[in-house]
């Protein structure tokens, strides 16, 4: 919301959640700019009685699909945060009806516009390391909150969590900057994961095949002290190697050069507001978050029954 309020075109119509207590304070919070913002406990309420020009969706992961398709029929615009939704159908009947009626589709997967992994893409993209010949994605976050007794560690989750485990909660945006950057999508995939009692996704290792046959390697962790983001992509020629906030390239020779990025110019929102008033490229259009919500769905498949998945 603050982000949002942030942007001055941007004005906030009406605020929805079931717990209306919770939507009347969000409204609240957003009051001012406009005049006083209506509160709604449905959101096709909000949609008849506010008429708004676009849709941010910020519930849970399950319960993405509905307020999305229900505004795109009204003639909304939306914004989807991440994952775009939890399984490839519903995700591809978002993708259709936008597509359908002319509207943008937007998804959160803000790391797009982070500029190490912008510049990557741009060097893998022409060549610079060779043809790439394998890709590892590693994303390690205290999902869990650590408690220690008597000198030993355990773990629970995190009651800022909202998500339906650690893949699709953070690792989305892993699996994401990975097809986006090399500019594919997954073939197949096979993966192993580990549960907590809740039947939680707490870790997630998987090998995959891009479509056009590069191997690549995802390790998600939600049960680590510190915060890690890390993508390599190793060429003919040498190696790229990204983080959030950093880019460096090693050489054939082995010696390794920092490649100086600049912070992030625009935010996910504000790309969204220019997209609707301006026809400004989306930086994750819904069509392209659709392949990152079938290799999620087709790691959890691979995961649950031990086989090799096809990536549909």
């Amino acid at each position: 919301m603050d982000r949002l309020l942030a942007l001055p075109e941007v004005t906030v119509v009406g605020c929805a959640d079931s717990d209306r207590a919770r939507a009347g304070a969000l409204a609240d919070r957003a009051a001012g700019r406009g005049g006083p913002v209506p509160a709604f406990d449905d959101h096709r309420e909000l949609l008849r009685e506010a008429r708004p020009d676009a849709l941010c969706i910020f519930t849970p992961h399950v319960w993405h699909y509905r307020p999305a398709m229900d505004a795109l029929q009204a003639g909304c615009h939306v914004f989807i945060e991440k994952p775009l939704s939890t399984n490839a159908q519903e995700a591809a009947d978002i993708v259709g009806l936008a597509r359908g009626r002319g509207l943008k589709a937007a998804v959160g997967h803000q790391y797009r516009l982070r500029p190490s992994l912008a510049e990557a893409r741009r060097r893998i993209r022409d060549g610079e390391v060779g043809p790439i010949r394998l890709v590892t994605a590693t994303l390690a976050l205290p999902w869990l909150a650590a408690n220690r007794d008597g000198g030993e560690m355990s773990w629970r989750l995190d009651p800022k969590v909202s998500g339906g485990g650690v893949l699709p909660d953070a690792g989305d945006h892993l699996i994401d900057a990975l097809l986006w950057a090399t500019g594919q999508a997954a073939a197949e995939v096979c993966a192993l994961q580990s549960r907590d009692p809740a039947g939680f996704d707490v870790v997630t290792a998987a090998a995959i095949r891009l479509a056009d046959g590069t191997p690549a390697s995802l390790a998600v962790a939600g049960a680590s002290p510190g915060f890690l983001f890390e993508l390599n992509f190793l060429g003919e020629k040498g190696r790229l190697r990204a983080t959030e906030r950093s880019l460096e390239r090693e050489l054939a020779d082995g010696a390794v050069e920092p490649i100086a990025v600049p912070e992030p110019s625009q935010s996910i929102d504000g790309n969204f507001v220019a997209a609707v008033l301006r026809d400004e490229p989306l930086c994750c259009p819904a069509g392209q978050a659709l392949d990152t919500v079938r290799l999620i769905e087709a790691v959890g498949r691979s995961a649950a029954s031990g086989q090799l998945i096809r990536v549909a």
